[in-house]
């Protein structure tokens, strides 16, 4: 298994400008390739202060030559926006830009008022996100593109620009939803889920309700690859650590508020608003890798041992936490967190080691 650094990039405040946020951004990913980790994802949302990135193929060009081993991938592209000619050829492009290190993760999307502004509604971004799967997967380094479906209708369309990667970027499947669990179990691809702040024992909900799905499809569950993604801040202060807490549930607040299927918002900057049942910011420090070296590494270990995943995506970041402090929890997750996770799991790279998919690759 292996570590992802997942960079939102929300906006909490007007103080945080976007070219400072991209600049620290690429200082966090410098850093988490020095550390070990694996994979820098980078989102794609639209129109509100919950993340500045309304194309991560755009960051991953950018991110692109200021790295060297780190992967780079889109969590998620939303395809359902996109124009299938142009979202071809820039896949294969942005593979080139980045050395072959590109992955590309795909999703429907969940926020009715950014998908509307591109002429789609919930239910139709869902349905045409399983054509744009197969489109990807079969297109994406071929010279000669052909496809109709119900929703997408492309005509004979020549590439000359393949990729680097052969026949093409990895792809992985990202959501929650059974819906989300069965797009990628027909590949089969990577699924990869958001543990929304919650424990580990909801993760081993999700993982057994992917589980579920993925005999309903037919496949075997050594086909699996469960990827997960949570909070993390490594510090001995327990106060950066609680206010690392608090600024996860602003986000937790904001994605909340944004999946209410609302088309209308009375402002970009989303307002903060709690709601029934809530997670508390003591809540989120208890149940995710967030403190000091022990804690990070035994709340790890418990989810590797008893969830079986096979990528672990961490919020390194979120909110206004100040970026000093994000890099040295970086730094220190790479020094001290990933050897004593180590000493109980053993080398990483020899744990919970799914079955190759043909498909994804």
């Amino acid at each position: 298994m292996d570590f992802g650094i997942f960079n939102l990039m929300n906006r909490r405040d007007r103080a945080q400008k976007p070219a400072q946020m991209i600049a620290e951004t690429v200082e966090q990913v410098q850093a988490a390739e020095t550390a070990g980790f694996n994979i820098a994802w980078f989102t794609e949302h639209h129109f509100t202060n919950y993340s500045i990135t309304p194309s991560p193929l755009l960051m991953v060009a950018h991110v692109a030559p200021q790295t060297l081993r780190i992967k780079l991938g889109t969590a998620v592209v939303l395809p359902a926006l996109y124009a299938p000619a142009r979202l071809l050829g820039e896949i294969a492009f942005a593979d080139n830009l980045a050395e072959g290190r590109l992955i590309v993760g795909l999703g429907a999307g969940y926020q009715a008022y950014e998908l509307q502004r591109f002429g789609i509604t919930l239910d139709e971004a869902r349905a045409v996100t399983d054509e744009w799967v197969e489109l990807i997967t079969t297109g994406v380094g071929s010279e000669s593109v052909e496809y109709h479906g119900k929703y997408i209708d492309l005509p004979q369309t020549f590439f000359t620009t393949g990729p680097v990667q052969s026949p093409r970027p990895p792809i992985w499947i990202a959501g929650n939803s059974p819906d989300s669990q069965a797009r990628a179990a027909r590949g089969p691809y990577p699924f990869f889920a958001s543990g929304f702040g919650q424990d580990t024992d909801s993760l081993v909900e999700l993982r057994q309700q992917t589980e579920e799905t993925w005999r309903a499809e037919g496949r075997d569950l050594s086909e699996l690859h469960f990827g997960t993604l949570r909070y993390c801040l490594v510090t001995d202060d327990k106060d950066e650590a609680l206010a690392f807490a608090e600024n996860a549930r602003y986000q937790v607040r904001l994605s909340r508020y944004l999946r209410q299927g609302q088309t209308t918002l009375a402002d970009a900057w989303l307002p903060e608003v709690g709601f029934d049942g809530e997670m508390s910011p003591e809540d989120i420090l208890q149940w995710n890798p967030i403190g000091d070296v022990e804690t990070v590494a035994a709340h790890l270990v418990d989810e590797i041992a008893r969830v079986g995943t096979n990528h672990i995506a961490l919020y390194m970041t979120i909110g206004r936490t100040d970026h000093e402090v994000v890099m040295k929890s970086i730094r220190r997750f790479g020094d001290e967190v990933m050897p004593l996770i180590e000493k109980t799991v053993g080398p990483l790279g020899g744990v919970n080691v799914p079955k190759p998919l043909a498909a994804a690759q």
